[in-house]
C-alpha cells in the first residue's frame, strides 16, 4: 500500500514538474515586462529608422563625395591598425589578468587593473582626450620629450591611432578574459602534466580555446575604433586627410550645413558596422556547424 502511495506521488510530481517546464514563455518572467522592454526597444530602434528614411539612397553618387571616401580610407585604415595593437597589447594583458594574478596572492591588485583598464569605458571621450592630450601632447609627460626629439603626436594620424587603441582596448581586453576565465583549469593541468611549457600551454592550448572570443575581441575594438570621435577631436583635431575619420567628417558636414554630406558619411559608417556585425554572425553560424558535426 506504501508502495502504491509511493509511486502515485512520484508520478503527481513529475507531471506538475513537466507541467512547469511547458507552462510557456510567460511562466518565469510576468507579462506586463513586455511593456518596458518594448519601449526600450522602440527607443533605440527609432532612431535608427529615422536615419534609414531620410537617407537619399536615390542620390548615392551625390552624397558620397570624395570627402566623404577620403574620411572612410583613413577610418579603415586607422581602425585597422589600433585594431591590431590591441591584440598585441590586449592578449597578454588578458593573459596575465585571467592566468597569472587573478590566481596569485595579490587578487586585489588585479581588482585594481580592472578597474583601470576599464576606465576609458567610463570617461567621457572628451576627457580621455584631455589625458592623452596631457600625456603625449607637445608639453606632455611624455610629448614634451618626443617633441625635443623631433616627434611630434598631437594633430596627425597617429594621434588618430592613439585614441583608438585608448577607447578599444577594454573592449578587447574584456573579451578575452572572459573566455579565458571559462576554460577549464584542467586543460592547463594535463598539458603541464605532459611536460608543456608555460609557452606552449599559452600557444597551443589557450590561445586555440579563446579563440572565438579574442575574435569577437577584435571585432567590438574595430567597430569602437571606427566610432571614436570625443577624444579624437579633442587629441587629434580635425584635420583634413589626416585626422579627419568618418565621425568627425560628420560633425563637421553639420557645422558647415552640408547635411548630404553627413548622411553619405553616416552611411559609409552603418554599411562598415552591417560588415561587422555580419561576421560575428558568420563566425558564430560556422561555430555551431562545427559543433553539431563534433556531436556526430
Amino acid at each position: 500500500m506504501r508502495k502504491t502511495v509511493s509511486h502515485t506521488s512520484a508520478e503527481s510530481i513529475n507531471r506538475e514538474h513537466r507541467k512547469a517546464l511547458y507552462a510557456g514563455p510567460f511562466s518565469i518572467v510576468p507579462r506586463y515586462f513586455m511593456i518596458p522592454a518594448a519601449i526600450g526597444f522602440l527607443f533605440i530602434l527609432g532612431p535608427l529608422v529615422a536615419l534609414l528614411v531620410n537617407m537619399p539612397f536615390a542620390k548615392l553618387d551625390s552624397i558620397i563625395d570624395e570627402e566623404v571616401l577620403g574620411a572612410t580610407r583613413l577610418s579603415l585604415y586607422t581602425a585597422s591598425i589600433s585594431t591590431l595593437i590591441c591584440g598585441v597589447l590586449g592578449a597578454p594583458l588578458a593573459l596575465l589578468l585571467s592566468k597569472v594574478i587573478d590566481r596569485s596572492r595579490v587578487k586585489a591588485v588585479g581588482n585594481v587593473l580592472y578597474a583601470v583598464i576599464y576606465t576609458p569605458i567610463i570617461f567621457s571621450p572628451v576627457v580621455s582626450g584631455l589625458g592623452l592630450l596631457f600625456f603625449w601632447g607637445r608639453k606632455g609627460m611624455i610629448g614634451a620629450w618626443l617633441y625635443e626629439q623631433g616627434v611630434r603626436i598631437t594633430f596627425t594620424t597617429t594621434a588618430v591611432i592613439i585614441a583608438q587603441v585608448f577607447v578599444a582596448l577594454p573592449f578587447f581586453v574584456a573579451s578575452a578574459v572572459t573566455t579565458l576565465q571559462a576554460i577549464p583549469k584542467e586543460y592547463e593541468e594535463i598539458a603541464r602534466v605532459e611536460g608543456a611549457s608555460p609557452g606552449e600551454i599559452t600557444y597551443k592550448v589557450l590561445l586555440p580555446l579563446a579563440a572565438p572570443g579574442i575574435f569577437t575581441g577584435f571585432l567590438l575594438s574595430f567597430a569602437r575604433a571606427l566610432g571614436e570621435f570625443g577624444a579624437t577631436v579633442t587629441f587629434a583635431g580635425n584635420v583634413k586627410g589626416k585626422t579627419e575619420t568618418i565621425p568627425l567628417n560628420i560633425d563637421l558636414a553639420i557645422s558647415g550645413g552640408t547635411m548630404s554630406s553627413a548622411l553619405g558619411s553616416a552611411l559609409m559608417l552603418i554599411s562598415l558596422y552591417l560588415c561587422v556585425f555580419g561576421l560575428i554572425g558568420l563566425f558564430r553560424f560556422v561555430k555551431h556547424m562545427r559543433s553539431a558535426a563534433s556531436r556526430r
